[in-house]
Order: structure tokens, then C-alpha cells, then sequence
């Protein structure tokens, strides 16, 4: 296993490619095998290899590119690994089979990651003089934005094709104001919280529309039209509270209420290691959200900036029905049943907590979001 150009570790792309032009034998060369069978191989390759698969020649680079779309929507969930060398390489995680995956990417030294979206990592500056840069790790495709007017985090796009055409939404580092740039704006506009003694706690983008949750249950409507507004959107069973914790001599609040979405439903999740969590169903007609006690064949992925509702992890060798769960510090992987009962404590990344490092924490990257689009709607 060898590092290729763009900065995939594994297989040697160059010994490969000259096994395969060198190698005489009384069949066709390895270079000439029918479309059809190449791309039964690269189906069954892992990311990594898949992408090295791709590098090896002209014909298995054109299969690499036909089944790119499925391999990458049928990769787990993986782990965004805080390291220290983090400017230099991205590690990522596989906790069904246990294997680290290291993607050089482009320089992003001095700069801290600030959202994960529609498979994009968000970088911001950390002086604030720079713009912030999206990467998507897998498709190598990239995006720039204005310089927010402070630093934020939970950035969000809502169509990830080109910075002319996505809106990004972010919330303040602090939680207190809601910030969002459209492609028509010649700055950053700022929102504070819709409430006294209320913090801001998560974004997402479902079915064209752009929702915000506020530390206290409640879901709200962000039109992003010309003349933009925040409206209040539902409301939960039963208010909520958010955590606030000691870091480094001071305290900052911290979210422990997420929206988390599927392909066709939208929930709020009320969520705190070993305790029992509530999980709130959200009627987009009625416009409430009525508690569920159970996720059918799907679970849980949840971290402090992105969650998701995964359909059928048992096809990895997972566990449906319960939550995955990375906490900001501590660095088992706990799975978790609805109850808050341990089912499973996974294996130690081996990630270490450090203030220089990009990533403060582990995250869930979602490699099946790479490919997904959620454009806004304009009525």
C-alpha cells in the first residue's frame, strides 16, 4: 500500500500500471477487460481502493467513473479524525471494518473546520482574513464564500454545484446569531436569537426548505428570498434544555438538540450520553413534533455538527434501531439503544484532543450525501 498522486493511500497506482502493460501472457491484457467485468470489480471495492481503481488506466478510470455514484452512496458512515497533522492529511474512519483511510488534501493549515455539508467539509480562518473554503474529500470538488463576519459553526449550503448559485447559513460560534450569504448579497446577513434567553442550536435543509432549532424545541422557517424572514415553524411535545460545559477555564454553551433528517422524515433529537434521549417525530402538516420510541430499520448517527438518519446499517455489519454516538469528549463510539442502554462500546480511534488541532472532535462524515442536492424552494 502506497500513497497515490492526489493523495489516496492505497494501492500502488504506478507497480499496478506497469504489471498490467508489462505482463505477457496468451489472454488480453488486464486494460482490455470488458466494461461489464470491470465494473463488477470496482462495485466491490472499498472508497479508498475504489478511488485507486480509478487511477490505474484509461478504461478502468472510465468504469471508476460509472459506478462512482453507487460505491460512494453505499460507503458507511465514516469518522472525521481530529489530528494535529490535519492541515497535511484527512483520516477517516470505517468503525464496521476497523481501517483508517488517509486523503491528502490540499494545504488548509490555520484553519478550523467549521460545518459538514451535503458531503463538504466548511473551513473558516482562524484570523478571519480569509475566505471560507469547502472541500468535498471524495470528489476533490471545491467552493469559496465571503468572509463571515465572525466565526461561526453548523455551516450549511443548500445546492452544492457552485458558490453562484448556493446560499450558505451558518450559526455564531456562541449561538447567539443566525448568519446566512446569498449568491445576490454583497455581505453577510445577521440575525439574532428570535427569543430572550435563547440560543441558536442546529440547521438543516429538508425537501427545499432551510429550518433552525433554537435551544428550547422549537423549529423555525428560514425564507431565503428577497426579502428574507424567520418564522416560527413547530414545536415540540415538551420544551428542552441545552447543555453548557467547562473548556479550557471558561464555559461555552453547547447543543445537545439536533435536527436530524432521512430521505422522508425530519426529527428533533434531545440527546445527552447516558441518559435516556427524546426523539421528536416532526408533521410537516401539522407542525408538531410527536415523540417516537422507535427508528424501525434505521439509526442514529449523531455528533455535535453533523447527524443523520441512516437507513439499514445492518448491511455493514451495524446495528439498526439504536444511536451511534460521538461525544465531544470522549473518544469511544458508543452504541446506544433508545433507552440510553449500552449495547456497545466500539474500538478507540486512537484520536487525540488538542486546541491546534482543525478538528476539536471527532465527526460522522456521510459519504452517500457526496451526490445529494436539496434545492431550496422558491414558493
Amino acid at each position: 500500500m502506497t500513497k497515490r498522486k492526489d493523495g489516496v493511500e492505497g494501492i500502488d497506482d504506478g507497480a499496478l500500471k506497469k504489471r498490467i502493460t508489462s505482463e505477457k501472457s496468451d489472454g488480453r491484457p488486464w486494460s482490455e477487460l470488458p466494461m461489464d467485468v470491470l465494473g463488477d470489480i470496482s462495485r466491490k471495492l472499498n472508497l479508498v481502493d475504489h478511488l485507486a481503481f480509478g487511477g490505474v488506466c484509461w478504461s478502468w478510470r472510465m468504469s471508476a467513473l460509472a459506478s462512482e455514484r453507487d460505491v460512494i452512496a453505499s460507503q458507511p458512515p465514516l469518522v472525521v479524525l481530529p489530528s494535529i497533522s490535519v492541515d497535511k492529511v484527512l483520516s477517516l474512519y470505517n468503525i464496521f471494518e476497523e481501517n483508517t483511510y488517509h486523503i491528502e488534501l490540499p494545504t488548509f493549515a490555520s484553519k478550523d473546520c467549521c460545518g459538514l455539508s451535503s458531503g463538504y467539509l466548511v473551513f473558516q480562518d482562524r484570523k478571519g482574513k480569509d475566505e471560507l473554503w469547502l472541500i468535498n474529500p471524495i470528489t476533490r470538488h471545491e467552493l469559496k464564500f465571503p468572509t463571515p463576519p465572525t466565526n461561526i459553526s453548523h455551516a450549511t449550503i443548500t445546492s452544492p454545484t457552485t458558490a453562484s448559485d448556493s446560499s450558505i447559513v451558518a450559526l455564531s460560534r456562541d449561538f447567539v446569531h443566525l448568519l446566512f450569504y446569498r449568491p445576490s448579497d454583497d455581505k453577510w446577513t445577521i440575525y439574532k436569537t428570535p427569543e430572550p434567553k435563547c440560543f441558536y442550536a442546529d440547521i438543516i435543509v429538508f425537501k427545499g426548505q432551510v429550518y433552525v432549532l433554537t435551544c428550547n424545541g422549537k423549529i423555525w422557517n428560514l425564507r431565503l428570498q428577497s426579502d428574507a424572514s424567520l418564522t416560527l415553524f413547530a414545536v415540540c411535545d415538551n420544551p428542552v434544555r441545552c447543555s453548557t460545559i467547562l473548556r479550557r477555564f471558561s464555559f461555552q454553551y453547547r447543543p445537545n438538540v439536533f435536527l436530524v433528517a432521512s430521505d422522508d422524515e425530519l426529527l428533533m433529537v434531545n440527546f445527552r450520553v447516558f441518559t435516556r434521549p427524546k426523539i421528536f417525530k416532526v408533521d410537516l402538516e401539522t407542525r408538531k413534533g410527536v415523540v417516537t420510541n422507535s427508528l424501525g430499520d434505521k439509526a442514529l448517527f449523531i455528533a455535535d455538527m453533523s447527524s443523520a438518519l441512516i437507513s439499514n446499517p445492518t448491511k455493514w455489519g451495524g446495528r439498526s434501531n439504536c444511536i451511534y454516538a460521538l461525544d465531544y469528549y470522549l473518544d469511544p463510539i458508543y452504541v446506544l439503544s433508545l433507552e440510553g442502554k449500552i449495547l456497545q462500546t466500539l474500538q478507540d480511534t486512537g484520536s487525540s484532543r488538542c486546541r491546534k488541532c482543525t478538528f476539536y472532535s471527532s465527526y460522522w462524515y456521510f459519504p452517500n450525501k457526496c451526490f445529494q442536492v436539496d434545492f431550496l424552494n422558491e414558493n
